[in-house]
């Protein structure tokens, strides 16, 4: 509530008196009986009028006013009765000046809408708005020979609307603050490059702060080196001696929150302060915030504001915000990298680990077939007197050079999976799986087998590797079901939301479920050779495929009741 909000009540009605007993004789008007009719007449409506008016007589607006008009003259009352206007209100006379001419020289009429004026009232100023209306009076020879001043009091809607206003830009603001994060949430979350991170918050973060640049800091032999900039200092010679390096032990904006690991803010930031040049520019405030990744430190972020201004509990709050984000946003990047960094020498281990597998594998070839050679010269060179005894051991000779070449060829299978490109494209499964069933027939010969396919679904891979798969699949599900009378093999698909998931089952021998995390390992047999033969790799094959194509690949069984197999593949 302002001074002119304050009930009035007695002291309502004195400019009656006050204008009949003033010693109007002394001044330009002269005595109050020899005033024009006219001047009188509005004396008297103005005296009567509940609204705040005043007359403003002859070239030199003298003022004449009622008791509304006295509360807003505030301390300039009683002196301003009987003053010229210009004397009475010096400060507001060049914004006033123009209208009373216009009015007094043309009879115009004019207004002014929520003016804004200071009043002294009770020994203050008090800021007020005002809206007032200029017309012509006039004399009595129908001259123009005054201004008629109405004013009405407008600070109380004046100040509701800019609080109003103000509120709408806070709001305003807090939506443009969030908006922004969202959004910077999101691209951070899209690169990996340090710097490229911190830029991004730069620029997020200074048109919220209406700020005039932003500069990030890390040390580097002994200076503080700019590695990222944002906005542009107004004066070259600082902006040179920054980009030359600031010293380390010395630059206190910089130094401080680097050994705190706190936030340094300053209203007022004096260059000079840091050994940067002095210059015209006016001071400003800044803001210098340590960046940490993991708990240690890595730079100074600093913001600038274009002037000198006290950092709002927002400004702060914003700030602590982009800063959290920022860390967050720098911790995962490094994590990413190292994962990167891990992955990439995980990646040349398997491969120089494929290159030896296929060298080992071609160049144990040789000596395999030295062994087969040798043993068949030595039966030719023996002949008929061969004993049984050493044609016994030849066999044996021969049927583990056999079983070396099974294994030779089994990791050049391997090796070649893993190295071999993926040439995606649809892939009909049951088109594959039907093809299969025919190639081992010849190995289904002479024994009761009993295929339950269901419809399997059309999916995207490599048509070569998703077949050796399904050759893997069935022909261990037909090889396992050897001792049964009737083998029984389902095949199916099941429909998920993000991917496909085929299965394998037999009634075969099955395995011991304790011994699962060893199914698809190299060389891994859980049968013994005599009992059923292969080379341990079939299985590690279709997992290394599998999981190439994106998919998974799991296996379920109970020891002399069968087995499942199941792999996904991404939809």
């Amino acid at each position: 509530m302002t001074h002119l909000d304050t009930p009035r009540k007695a002291a309502e009605h004195k400019m009656d008196a006050l204008i009949r007993d003033f010693d109007w004789a002394a001044g330009p008007l002269g005595p109050r009986e020899d005033w024009p009719v006219s001047l009188r007449a509005l004396t008297e409506m103005l005296l009567a009028h509940p609204f705040a008016m005043m007359v403003l007589w002859g070239s030199e607006l003298i003022q004449l006013y009622n008791d509304p008009c006295r509360v807003i003259m505030g301390d300039k009352h009683p002196g301003g009765l009987g003053q010229p206007n210009r004397e009475s209100w010096p400060e507001a006379w060049p914004v006033f000046a123009p209208i009373y001419e216009g009015v007094m020289m043309r009879g115009e009429t004019a207004s002014l809408i929520d003016q804004p004026l200071t009043l002294h009232l009770n020994g203050q100023d008090e800021r007020a708005f005002l809206n007032l209306t200029y017309s012509p009076v006039y004399d009595d020879h129908g001259a123009v020979g005054g201004v008629l001043v109405t004013v009405v009091e407008t600070t109380r809607r004046v100040r509701a609307e800019q609080e109003a206003a103000l509120h709408r830009a806070k709001v305003e603001r807090r939506n443009a603050t969030l908006e922004t994060f969202a959004v910077l949430t999101r691209d951070l979350a899209l690169d990996t490059d340090p710097l490229t991170l911190i830029r991004l918050v730069q620029n997020a973060v200074l048109p919220l702060l209406n700020a005039g640049f932003s500069q990030y800091y890390e040390p580097e032999d002994g200076l503080w080196r700019i590695r990222s900039q944002v906005g542009q200092i107004r004066t070259p010679a600082v902006q040179a001696a920054l980009e030359a390096g600031l010293p380390f032990e010395t630059t206190s904006t910089l130094l401080t929150p680097w050994h705190t690991g706190k936030a340094e803010y300053k209203d007022v930031y004096d260059p000079a302060a840091d050994g940067l040049p002095r210059s015209d520019v006016p001071l400003f405030a800044t803001a210098a915030l340590p960046v940490m990744v993991s708990n240690q430190m890595r730079g100074v972020l600093v913001f600038a504001l274009p002037e000198t201004r006290k950092w709002s509990p927002v400004d702060r709050a914003v700030l602590t915000t982009m800063k959290r984000s920022l860390t967050l946003a720098l911790e995962r990047a490094e994590q990413i990298r190292s994962v990167e960094q891990q992955r990439a020498a995980l990646l040349e281990a398997n491969e120089e680990l494929e290159a030896f597998s296929y060298s080992v594998s071609h160049d144990l070839r040789t000596p395999v077939r030295h062994i087969k050679g040798f043993s068949e010269l030595l039966r030719k060179s023996v002949g008929p007197g061969l004993g049984l005894k050493d044609t016994h051991y030849l066999t044996v000779i021969d049927e583990a050079a056999g079983r070396m070449n099974m294994l030779i060829d089994a990791m050049l299978d391997l090796s070649r999976t893993a190295r071999l490109p993926l040439r995606v494209g649809p892939v009909d499964l049951d088109a594959l799986v039907s093809q299969l069933q025919q190639e081992l027939e010849a190995d289904a010969q002479g024994r009761a087998v009993r295929w339950e396919v269901s419809p399997l679904p059309l999916v995207s891979g490599d048509h070569d590797t998703l077949r050796q798969v399904l050759s893997n699949l069935l022909s261990n599900a037909l090889k396992y079901t050897q001792p049964r009378e009737l083998a029984v093999i389902e095949v199916w698909a099941e429909e998920r939301a993000e991917e496909w998931a085929v299965f394998v089952r037999d009634n075969g021998v099955g395995f011991d479920p304790r011994y699962t995390s060893k199914l698809f390992g190299v060389f891994q047999r859980l049968h013994l050779e005599r009992e059923f033969e292969g080379t341990g790799v079939g299985l590690a094959n279709v997992r290394r495929i599998i999981l190439r194509h994106g998919g998974t690949v799991s296996g379920q069984g109970v020891e002399g009741e069968g087995a499942t197999f199941s792999f996904t593949l991404p939809r």
